[in-house]
């Protein structure tokens, strides 16, 4: 049965005491522990220098003071001083440390730039200003945070609040590449443990709260000292699948990023992908990032082949990267030709100009080619150039005759000549002794310093290869011809051609096509590794071991990152030009090596592009070579089981699971305040109550308005002081109400008669007219 108390001033007893001091006790810990985790684990996520102890102790001190400020939920005087007073001093010392609270806020600022360009391969510019006084700046949002956290932890123990604070927080972390420390992560779900039971225990809500922590902490701490040995063993398809999940998280935010940061932040999708993007080998787990636009491409002519467009050229390898040649070197190599201009530029066009002139003396001149090539998302730090093209010397060549630079404009527009027409047609003029000329002695001369430059190898590693390398050498007397110390440019190319084909059939046939590959093990080469104990991986790694095998064969070779556009999937404009857009799947690395009298060639080592690979090799590389990405990743699903074709699933449809969740999870968030709305305006109107239990509830929420809006609390109806008080505010009419409202709540608590609909229909409406009242009297 439920009882009305009319009179509040009564004397707490000690057991009631108690109570209070403890749930002043449990609300401080929730309090303190919740923004320790939250600034904890935003600082470990950003590496952000402090001093943590400071924090701390200011942190303790707000939650101090916010719990005293909220626990009663009533503003009296002393608290409306202590919190004007609090809030002048802190203001204070921003006013007089503004420029400690500016420095504090641009350090912080810098380490999340900073960790926004190493995940996103981003080019934000850092903040110029002096490090220091993030502890001031941390010092007023921990104020901030306290603030918000405790109104809705220290009386009432309201969940969804306190996540609707916790969640924005670690998703823009997340967002911004920062991960935060395991130790924050697991506190953080403590805290909300907390929390969520202390909200929906029927019980003493922090004791039953503390309980479940208690029991969680039993069981999680034991589990994970049993199963850290095993942390550093790894389940292939979960990770797998983890990276495909995380790749598709990033997926979907690098087109948001840019706009938030009004242009200034510009992503690579390549970088955000973990695929090739430059010189940097295995530094992330598989390439699994697929669908976005990277270049638009429009040629004048169909294309009859392949088209490479080069991005980052790499010269020295390091073991875990391929780094762009020495700049000053060259430039000082290529005083000596006859160069014209800007020589990195000359050399650049070199095929293209021998082309040019050996056509001006043909019979059947090849036309030149124009192609435009648009950067829609790919990396803005290159120019994606094609073969055999011309250069205007607007461009800068990195490495001195390494890769192109990025350009302000986005659309680069090249003659350039085809690579079956450019070979077809030197070969004949090198055949036929044709060689004579300043453009093909500045080839020679650029020929002899790529033979030096382009076949070293580190001193230390790469110890299999090597052997291996020599071993094949030996066995096919490459490098050793029966025509002397000069031998004509045909026989050296023919001998190229015989190691080509062995370095496709020794990748091809002896290691497997797969994006799922682990990163690489710190402490490992790169190279070796894919050749001699993991055998699979994508086209950096295909492109990477054939660099250096070709090199310890003898041939000059250099690793290439950039696009690779088939020939079908350029389609007619209307125009008479044809277009394909390339997406970030067509991202590529290859090897070229060079050819004598031809210059830089692309040669295809990597399995599924096929029209490369099996082009004069043997049956069983066509074979083998000629899978199509689709079908060997179907098989190879088939093999590895429902669970993985599962998450394999789950991976690939990210973006929509995570639409259709947060749509859920909205509407879940919607219906729970609809019900705890009408729930509360239920209980407030007594709505479903008998006619005695709907007067007591309505008294009780008219009684609270009143409370609110200045009545003392010691006020009572037995009295007639309540009735008085509404009379006196102009609430009821006038002593006949004020009788008849008396009487009403009487009645219905002590049941001298019973009531009728009328009853409280005249109840509802003095309730709703103290409820006008009160807003009145706010507004």
């Amino acid at each position: 049965m439920e009882i009305l108390v009319f009179d509040t001033s009564y004397v707490q007893d000690r057991k009631e005491k108690n109570i209070g001091k403890k749930n002043f006790l449990f609300s401080f810990l929730a309090l303190f522990l919740s923004g320790f985790a939250l600034v904890g684990g935003v600082i470990s996520a950003f590496s952000i220098s402090t001093v943590f102890w400071m924090l701390a102790a200011g942190l303790a001190a707000f939650s101090l003071f916010f719990t005293w400020f909220y626990l009663d939920q009533r503003l009296d005087g002393k608290r409306f001083l202590a919190g004007l007073g609090l809030v002048v001093l802190l203001g204070g010392f921003c006013f007089f440390g503004q420029d400690s609270l500016i420095r504090g806020f641009y350090s912080v600022a810098n380490s999340v730039i900073r960790k926004i360009n190493q995940v996103y391969a981003g080019n934000l510019n850092t903040l110029e200003a002096s490090s220091g006084g993030t502890v001031l700046f941390f010092m007023v949002l921990i104020f901030i945070i306290t603030g918000i956290l405790g109104a809705f932890m220290v009386k009432e123990q309201k969940w969804l609040p306190v996540l609707a604070v916790f969640f924005p927080v670690f998703a823009l972390t997340a967002a911004a590449g920062g991960r935060p420390g395991s130790m924050w992560l697991y506190l953080l779900l403590m805290i909300l443990l907390l929390i969520f039971t202390a909200a929906r225990s029927h019980l003493m809500g922090w004791k039953c709260g503390a309980a479940a922590v208690v029991i969680a902490l039993a069981v999680s701490v034991p589990a994970w000292c049993i199963a850290r040995p095993l942390s550093g063993t790894s389940i292939p398809q979960l990770s797998k699948a983890g990276t495909r999940i995380q790749s598709r998280f990033l997926q979907s935010l690098w087109q948001i990023l840019p706009k938030i940061s009004g242009g200034n932040l510009n992503l690579s999708i390549e970088g955000v992908g973990g695929g090739v993007e430059n010189g940097t080998l295995g530094a992330v787990d598989g390439y699994f990032f697929t669908g976005v636009d990277a270049l638009k491409v429009t040629c004048s002519q169909k294309p009859e082949e392949t088209v490479y467009l080069k991005g980052f050229v790499g010269e020295t390898y390091t073991g875990s990267s391929f780094e762009p040649g020495d700049g000053e070197s060259f430039q000082d190599t290529v005083l000596a030709w006859k160069t014209e201009g800007d020589p990195s530029v000359y050399i650049q066009n070199l095929p293209f100009l021998r082309m040019m002139y050996y056509e001006t003396t043909a019979d059947q001149p090849v036309t030149a080619a124009q192609i435009t090539v648009e950067n829609k998302n790919a990396n803005i730090q290159y120019t994606y150039v094609p073969y055999n093209a011309f250069l205007n010397d607007n461009y800068q060549i990195y490495g001195g005759d390494d890769y192109v630079g990025g350009q302000t404009a986005q659309d680069d527009i090249f003659s350039f000549y085809w690579r079956d027409a450019y070979k077809e047609t030197m070969e004949g003029y090198r055949d036929g002794e044709k060689t004579d000329g300043v453009l093909n002695e500045t080839e020679a001369s650029y020929r002899a310093y790529c033979s030096t430059r382009d076949l070293q190898v580190p001193d230390q590693g790469l110890e299999q290869l090597k052997k291996e390398c020599a071993e094949k050498k030996e066995e096919e007397h490459w490098g050793q011809s029966d025509m002397g110390d000069v031998r004509p440019d045909w026989d050296i190319a023919d001998e190229y051609e015989q190691i080509r084909q062995y370095v496709v059939k020794r990748l091809v046939s002896q290691c497997s096509y797969e994006l799922d590959v682990d990163k690489l093990p710190e402490g490992q080469d790169f190279v070796e590794t894919f050749l001699y104990d993991t055998k699979e991986g994508y086209s950096m790694h295909f492109a990477a071991a054939a660099t250096m095998m070709f090199r310890m064969l003898g041939v000059p070779a250099r690793y290439v990152v950039g696009y690779a556009a088939p020939k079908e999937i350029f389609t007619a404009d209307g125009e008479g030009n044809y277009t394909a857009v390339l997406e970030d799947s067509n991202a590529h690395a290859w090897v070229e090596i060079y050819q004598p009298f031809l210059g830089w060639t692309p040669v295809e080592v990597t399995p599924g592009m096929e029209a490369e690979v099996a082009e004069e090799a043997d049956t069983d590389v066509q074979d083998q070579a000629a899978v199509p990405e689709e079908e060997t990743a179907l098989g190879e699903r088939e093999d590895q089981g429902k669970g993985t074709i599962i998450l394999g699933w789950l991976s690939d449809h990210f973006d929509q699971i995570l639409i259709a969740g947060a749509t859920v999870l909205l509407l879940a968030v919607c219906g729970i305040l609809f019900t705890r709305l009408r729930k509360r305006r239920r209980s407030r109107l007594g709505i479903g109550l008998p006619p005695s239990g709907r007067v007591q509830a309505l008294y009780r929420s008219t009684y609270q308005l009143l409370i609110r809006a200045g009545m003392p609390k010691d006020y009572t109806e037995t009295e007639g002081q309540v009735t008085k008080y509404l009379l006196e505010a102009g609430v009821l009419t006038g002593p006949d109400e004020a009788e008849k409202m008396k009487q009403l709540v009487l009645d219905a608590n002590y049941g001298f008669r019973e009531l009728t609909k009328a009853d409280t229909a005249f109840m509802e409406e003095i309730y709703r007219r103290t409820k006008k009242k009160a807003r009145k009297n706010r507004n």
